[in-house]
Parts: structure tokens; C-alpha cells; sequence
């Protein structure tokens, strides 16, 4: 490609790392998916990821659309890494890579999915550089997400490779100067990586 050098490699969460159905989830929970997914989709999931709402608050709001009762809280930390089914072969790949790149988590996210992907797969240890909306107070495509990633771990735009599913977070990667790919599915992921030389 251009003569450029890829030191840093920076990837979204999910459909990039692991796979996203909730389904799988809220069957091990025996509820109603489309109920479930309608919260999801309220304005209090957004500002659950951008940490403006706490983990208390999130259960008491969930219990408007889905009854909750005794152990349920407790149930729904256990079975949530259920709606993100790992990729295993994508995953692999960031083991080799983390030798000799800087590998950075960037996603749009909140706690209970965060910490539930990192219990199932040891997440935090494998990629110790992690910029997530909900501490961050920050959504992609925001411009000053992408910045405010740059400062805190100090990195050159130039130098960096951004691989995520949406469209929209692409595009505000281009504009903050960085390389950024566009990401349908997991064969794409490895087509790209090969077009940058990276292995």
C-alpha cells in the first residue's frame, strides 16, 4: 500500500472481536428478546454507555420492560458474555500481533457487556489498552473520541489502523487522519490485515 508503517492497530469490540446476538442471551434468560431489545434501543442504553447512568439505575429501568425477580441481577452478569460469542480465530491473531504492534481496544460499550466479555475471555489482559464509551464519557463517531484516544495513549494518527463494523465510525477515523477499514466479516478482517502487510 502507501508507505506508511502500522504500529498501532486499534479494534472495536463487537462483530470485530467476538460476534453480537443478543438473542443468545436473553434465551438463557428465558425473556421475551424483542422486549429486551427495545430497552436496548431507549435513550437510557445510550447514557448507560456514556456512564451517565450507574449499574443500580440500569436494573431499576430494566425492570420497566422486563420484571425482574430475586437473583435476576445476579443471573444477567452471569449470562451475559452469552450474547458475544467469541472468534476464536480473529482472537488468536491479536495474541501474534500483540507482540509486535500496540493493540488498542476502541468501543461503544457499557460495563455489564464489558466486564462480562472480559470474565469469559480474560479480555483486560490480553489488550491492557482499552478506550470504552462508558468511562470515557465518549461515543464513536464523536470527533473527540478519536482525539482524546490519540492524547491518552499518545499515539501518531498516521501510524494507526482502526477496524470496525459501522460505516459511521470509519468515516470519523478518516477524518482524525487515521488508516480505517471497514469490517463486514471476519474473512474481511484477514483481507485487510494482508492488504497492510500486517502479520
Amino acid at each position: 500500500m502507501a508507505d506508511f508503517q502500522i504500529k498501532n492497530i486499534i479494534f472495536d469490540l463487537g462483530n470485530i472481536l467476538v460476534d453480537v446476538d443478543y438473542r443468545l442471551f436473553t434465551d438463557a434468560m428465558a425473556w421475551d428478546y424483542d422486549v429486551f431489545m427495545k430497552f436496548y434501543a431507549g435513550d437510557f442504553f445510550r447514557e448507560f454507555e456514556t456512564g451517565k447512568r450507574s449499574e443500580t439505575e440500569y436494573f431499576i429501568e430494566l425492570n420497566k420492560y422486563i420484571p425482574l425477580s430475586e437473583g435476576d441481577e445476579q443471573r444477567y452478569r452471569k449470562n451475559i458474555h452469552k450474547a458475544f460469542p467469541l472468534r476464536p480465530k480473529t482472537w488468536a491473531l491479536v495474541y501474534w500481533l500483540k507482540k509486535r504492534y500496540n493493540i488498542i481496544l476502541f468501543s461503544n460499550t457499557n460495563s455489564l457487556d464489558y466486564n462480562g466479555v472480559d470474565k469469559a475471555i480474560d479480555l483486560k489482559r490480553v489488550i491492557r489498552s482499552s478506550f470504552v464509551s462508558y468511562a470515557q464519557g465518549l461515543l464513536k463517531p464523536a470527533p473527540a473520541s478519536y482525539q482524546r484516544l490519540v492524547e491518552l495513549f499518545n499515539i501518531n494518527p498516521l501510524e494507526t489502523l482502526f477496524v470496525d463494523d459501522r460505516q459511521e465510525n470509519i468515516e470519523g477515523a478518516t477524518k482524525a487522519n487515521w488508516h480505517a477499514e471497514l469490517i463486514e466479516n471476519e474473512e474481511k478482517l484477514f483481507e485487510v490485515f494482508k492488504e497492510y502487510n500486517i502479520n
